[in-house]
Order: structure tokens, then sequence, then C-alpha cells
């Protein structure tokens, strides 16, 4: 009888020690069924991430929902065909079903819509602020795996001051990490624009990249703004000489960045300016000074007098482009072939690059689909147009952003640097 129920104890003693074996190597290897794998939480709102669904049932659809309740509820949705090894890569399969077509890992960020369907206009809800986006997979009408993404804002990241020094007025945004060695530096015209003015928003994003900016309040301080909105060489001047003495900053890799009307202005300084300004990006603008109207005055003065410049932006020809050739760095320009504000932004932009020339490190968006405001950073639904052109106008942004992004991580193009 105690042999017997010695056994009993032994087998019994096996089978827990069975099952504790089992459950160590279940949860050593985590979970089974379908899960996110997500490259990166959080993750910067200026980085693309990674997202991948592992363990699906092979043959069948998932729906994929993203959600963020910031403000009021913004959501939306693909639809997948699951592949016989269990996983749907959003970054390189494409949906049966989406606002979006092709595999594009960041389709659910920038599709996102509300129920009334009011455009993205917050600058501080989605660039910004810091959003948290819900994820969930769905087969049949059951939810089989669900995460929360938090997108990290420029604001967490960015630190930003004001600027009223040696006659500049702006705000220097500053790199999260203070980086080793010496970095190129921007200067954005702001406020170029009776419309959507995005300065503030592209000098964060480009200081997030690891490199110094002012935005420049390019017509005077608030309350005290040039009414004829003309730009004073002065000005650019002195911006880049306060710009140049910061600690960090490569004072000979100075960009200036002007999107819209403030291309021409970026276009300008550096060509008139060429030991001062390195390079330019000057997206959905001008190749050529054009004067303001309706009521003519000049685009820009130098000591009072005024700078020629064309009448309007209709008549494209070489005469009226500025002498890009004199830009020692890289350059880089964009345009939009469904551009609202510049119909011929492209005929611009080539007579542009024929004055140009050939040269290292220049870069050139061409973006058929795309409407104005293509130069927004990517990532968001922030700005984007109709479900129409919103796709083109997103993929616009993201090639124009790689674009400066290379174009300010080049070698330096001056002998001996």
């Amino acid at each position: 009888m105690k042999r017997s129920v010695v056994r009993m104890l032994a087998a019994l003693s096996a089978v827990l020690l069975s099952t504790a074996a089992v459950s160590g190597c279940a949860a050593a290897s985590g979970r089974v069924g379908p899960r996110f794998v997500v490259g990166g939480n959080p993750s910067d709102a200026w980085d693309p991430v990674h997202i991948r669904i592992r363990a699906l049932p092979p043959g069948q659809l998932v729906t994929i929902t993203a959600t963020t309740t910031e403000g009021s509820v913004w959501s939306s949705r693909a639809v997948y065909a699951v592949p016989a090894d269990g996983m749907v890569d959003l970054s390189t399969q494409a949906p049966v079903e989406a606002p979006f077509t092709g595999a594009d890992g960041m389709g659910l960020f920038w599709s996102l819509a509300n129920e009334s369907g009011a455009p993205a206009t917050s600058e501080e809800m989605w660039g910004e602020s810091t959003l948290t986006v819900d994820l969930a997979a769905t087969v049949g009408a059951r939810t089989v795996a669900k995460t929360a993404l938090r997108r990290v804002g420029l604001a967490a990241s960015v630190q930003s001051r004001a600027v009223f020094d040696d006659g500049v007025t702006g705000s220097l945004f500053e790199p999260p990490m203070r980086a080793t060695g010496l970095k190129p530096a921007v200067i954005v015209f702001d406020n170029t624009d009776n419309g959507t003015s995005t300065g503030g928003l592209i000098a964060s994003q480009l200081a997030a990249l690891g490199y110094p900016t002012l935005a420049l309040s390019t017509y005077g301080s608030a309350g005290q703004l040039n009414p004829a909105r003309t730009l004073e060489a002065e000005t650019v001047v002195s911006a880049v000489s306060w710009l140049r003495s910061q600690p960090g900053v490569d004072r000979d890799r100075i960009f200036t960045f002007g999107s819209s009307r403030g291309a021409q202005l970026a276009l300008w300084a550096a060509v008139a300016y060429p030991n001062l300004v390195y390079g330019a990006i000057a997206p959905a603008g001008t190749t050529g000074l054009i004067c303001n109207s309706p009521v003519p005055s000049p685009a820009v003065t130098v000591n009072g007098s005024w700078v020629p410049c064309a009448s309007g932006t209709d008549d494209v020809n070489s005469a009226a482009v500025l002498a890009l050739a004199r830009i020692r760095g890289p350059l880089v320009l964009g345009c939009a072939g469904h551009d609202e504000q510049l119909a011929n932004g492209c005929a611009w932009l080539d007579a542009g690059r024929k004055a140009r020339g050939e040269h290292s490190g220049d870069q050139f968006v061409v973006a058929p689909n795309a409407t104005h405001l293509f130069y927004v950073p990517p990532y968001s639904p922030l700005y984007l147009p109709g479900a129409e052109r919103a796709q083109a106008t997103e993929d616009a942004r993201v090639a124009l952003w790689k674009a400066i992004a290379a174009a300010l991580a080049a070698p330096s193009s001056i002998p001996g640097r």
C-alpha cells in the first residue's frame, strides 16, 4: 500500500514538474496567439514606425483599426488578407480595402479622420503634442490583438526660445541632444503667407532632425509687421550673423528655408550672399523673385532700394529666374502638379533646375498629383487635402523630407572642409 502511494505521489510530482516546465517555456517565449510587433514604442512623431501582426489565422481577413481620442475621435481602418505564414506587415503588404492603395506602413496614421469629416488643422495636436494611437486587429467579429502606440510630439523633444537680439526677431529651435562637433543650421522664413503659417512646425521638425533652426520673423515682430511685406536684406544678414555665432553651429553651412511665397526669399538670400548662406531649401514656390501685388511693391530691398523683381508668376522665363548656380552648397526644390496656389510651380522648378546646372547634393522633388501643402512634415493628417489627392500629397511629403534630410547631412562641398 505504501509503495502504491509512493508511486502515485511520484507520478503526480512528475506531472507537476512537466506542467511547470511547459508553462516556463511558454512564458519565456512570450505570447503564442495573435499579437502586434512594433518597431519602437514610444516612437517620435517625425519618424515612421514598423508595425506587424503575427500569428494570425492564414487565409482569413484581418481588419486593423487605428484610433486616437485627442480632442475628438479620429480613426482609420484597413483590411488585409492573412498570408500563409500568418504575419501581416503593414510596410510591405497592400491592403484589400483601405483609404489608401499599395503597401504603406504609415497609411493608418495619415488617413486618420473624424466623424464630422472636418480636416486636421491643429499643428499643436498633430505636430507638437504626444498622441496615443490605439491599434486593434479583428478577425470576423472577434478582436484578436490590441496595442497602444505613443507618438512623441515635437514639443516634448525640441526646446525653443524667443530671440530679440541684434535686430533679429524670431524663435530658436534647438535639437533634442547636443551633437558632437559642429552641425549645419537653418533659417526658416516664417509668416510669409497670408494663409497657413507652417514656419514654427517646420523649424521644430528641422531641430528634431538634429539641426539648430531659427524661425525668423520675416517682416518684423508681432504688432510691428511691415505692411508692405517686403524683406529687408539687412534682416537676412543680421539673422545669418547671429545664427553663425550660436554654440554648435557650423558657421560655414547655414541653409535658408522658405516654402510657398517664402521660397523665393530663401533662394534670393542664398544667391545674394553666397559667402554667408551655404544652401537653400525652397519647395512650392517660384525660382524667381516676384514683386508683391496687387499694389506693386518690392519683395526685397537693399538699403531701402528695390531689388529687381518680376510682375506676376505667369511668365516663366530664364530672365526671371535667379542665378541659382551661385549657391555653393545643396539646393532642394519641390513642386506639386495640383498646386492650388501656384499652378505652374513645376515650370518654375524646371527653369530653376536649368539655371542651376549640375551640382552634387542637389535634390528635386516633382509630385504630379500632390497639392500645395506637400512641404508639411509627413505621417499625420495635418492639412492634407481630400481623399482624391491625400495619398499623393502624403507621398510627396515623405519624399521631400527625405530629400531635405539628405541635403543637410551631405558632406560639405567647401574645399578643405
